[in-house]
C-alpha cells in the first residue's frame, strides 16, 4: 500500500528500473522472446521476482503483443450452467494459443446489455463472443464497425456479425415428436421469457403441435425454477393439467420437477417432463432433454473469432453455422397412464 493508502501495482515500468532496463525490454522478457541476452533476461526476473511483479496476459497484449489476442465474452447471464459450458469450451480453445478471454454479464434488458458491452468494449479487446444476446442494440451496431463479433445460441442478422447456434425449432419438433409418439396428446410449454431471444423454441412448439392436428398451450412464467414451480402449481390447482411439458430451458424443468414432487405427482407416470440444454443437472436427475451442443457452439466460435481478426476482409466476411440438436432421452418421460 503506498503512502496515501491508495494500493498501487508493481508495472513493468517499475521493473525496468530496478533492472536498469528499458520498459519495452521488460515486456520482450514477459513475452519469452529470443531477442534478449541472458544476462539483461535474469536481471530483468530477479527484479520482478523482489518487487512482486505478476506478469498480466491481458495487459501485455494491450501493450502491442499482437500475437496474443484479448477476447471479450458477454453472458446475458453467468448464472446459466449452459453459458457457462460455452465459455469453457471457448477458453480451452483460446488459452493454449496464449490468448485471453475476458468475462461480463450482460443482463436480460437491452439497456443492461448494451451498458455492459460498452463498458467491455472500453478494454480494447480484439474480438466480442456475445451468448444469449437479446437485442441489436446501439453497442452492438457500434461495434461491428471496428471489432469482429461472434453471437452464440442465437441468429444476429446484422452486417460483421457472425453466428453460431443450434437450430431451436428442431430442438422443439424433437421433442413433440418424442411425446406424441408415446402417445401425449395434451403438451403445455413453459416457455422462455417473450422478450429474450429464443422465441423460436416456442413458435416452433406451435408448428410441431399444429402439424400434428394438436392445440399447443404455451406458458410464460417467470425465467427462474420458482416461476416454473408457480406455473405448475396453477395448473395443478385449476385442474388442467397435461400429461406432459416440455420446458424452455432446464432451470424451467427442474421447477416443474420439483412442483410435481411436492404436490405427490410421479414423473413421469402422472406427467412427463422435457427439458432443453441438457446441463449436468438434467443428466444427474433423469431429466429427458435436448441437447444444443453449447460445448460445440463454444469451440467452433473460437475458431470464427480468430479467422474474424487475422482476416484481411474483416467486416466484409462472415459465417453462420447452425448446428442440429439431439434429444437425449432419460427416464422423465413415458407413455401416458
Amino acid at each position: 500500500m503506498s503512502p496515501t493508502g491508495r494500493r498501487r501495482y508493481v508495472t513493468q515500468a517499475d521493473v525496468a528500473r530496478r533492472a536498469g532496463v528499458s520498459r519495452p525490454l521488460v515486456s520482450l522478457v514477459m513475452q519469452g522472446s529470443s531477442h534478449v541476452s541472458e544476462a539483461k533476461r535474469e536481471r530483468v526476473l530477479k527484479a520482478a521476482a523482489e518487487l512482486g511483479y505478476l506478469d498480466n496476459g491481458v495487459a501485455t497484449s494491450l501493450a502491442g503483443n499482437r500475437s496474443r489476442y484479448v477476447i471479450g465474452f458477454l453472458a446475458q447471464s453467468l448464472a446459466n450452467l449452459v453459458f457457462v459450458d460455452v465459455y469453457e469450451n471457448l477458453a480451452a480453445q483460446l488459452a493454449p494459443l496464449g490468448h485471453s478471454v475476458v468475462v461480463m454479464q450482460g443482463g436480460f434488458t437491452p439497456a443492461e446489455e448494451d451498458r455492459s458491452l460498452r463498458n467491455l468494449v472500453t478494454l480494447r479487446p480484439d474480438g466480442l463472443v456475445v451468448v444469449g444476446y437479446a437485442g441489436s442494440t446501439s453497442a452492438l451496431g457500434a461495434a461491428v464497425s471496428s471489432i469482429p463479433v461472434v453471437a452464440i445460441t442465437r441468429q444476429i442478422e446484422m452486417d460483421g456479425v457472425s453466428w453460431v447456434y443450434s437450430d431451436d425449432r428442431l430442438s422443439s419438433e424433437l421433442a413433440v415428436d418424442h411425446l406424441v409418439r408415446l402417445g401425449h396428446r395434451d403438451i403445455v410449454h413453459l416457455a422462455m421469457p417473450a422478450d429474450i431471444p429464443y422465441e423460436e423454441r416456442a413458435d416452433g412448439f406451435r408448428v410441431a403441435m399444429a402439424s400434428r392436428g394438436l392445440r399447443g398451450r404455451v406458458l410464460f412464467p417467470e425465467f427462474s425454477a420458482r416461476g416454473a414451480r408457480i406455473a405448475v402449481e396453477k395448473l395443478i390447482s385449476g385442474e388442467d393439467l397435461p400429461t406432459a411439458l416440455f420446458c424452455g430451458n432446464d432451470v424451467l424443468a427442474m421447477g416443474a420437477l420439483e412442483a410435481l414432487s411436492a404436490h405427490g405427482l410421479e414423473v413421469p407416470g402422472d406427467v412427463s417432463v422435457v427439458g432443453h440444454d441438457n446441463t449436468a443437472a438434467a443428466a444427474h436427475s433423469g431429466l429427458t432433454s435436448v441437447d444444443q451442443h453449447a460445448g460445440e457452439q463454444g469451440r467452433i466460435a473460437a475458431g470464427v473469432v480468430m479467422r474474424m481478426i487475422e482476416s484481411q476482409d474483416f467486416p466484409s466476411v462472415t459465417e453462420k453455422h447452425r448446428l442440429d440438436p439431439r434429444l437425449e432421452i432419460r427416464r422423465s418421460t413415458a407413455a401416458p397412464r
